[in-house]
């Protein structure tokens, strides 16, 4: 499982992602090529060609709640 640390403007804290669920959830929603993309300044996913800067961007993009697939909701 990878997990990245994010900072939650609501939660007013870092909240840990787990990127491969998130991933799943959009590839299963958007039935198209969800692609990773490393780069210098971290990663970035590209979806039917669109990029994503960050995984908030891309939760809302698809209208999924990012805390949903924290670790901390993952878990309970």
């Amino acid at each position: 499982m990878k997990t990245v640390k994010e900072y939650s403007e609501t939660a007013k804290r870092d909240v840990h992602i787990d990127v491969d669920a998130l991933l799943a959830a959009i590839n299963e929603i958007s039935e198209s090529n969800v692609q990773r993309i490393d780069d210098e300044e971290g990663e970035r996913v590209s979806v039917d060609g669109r990029e994503y800067h960050t995984w908030r961007e891309l939760a809302e993009a698809f209208e999924l709640d990012v805390h949903d697939f924290s670790i901390t909701e993952a878990n309970r």
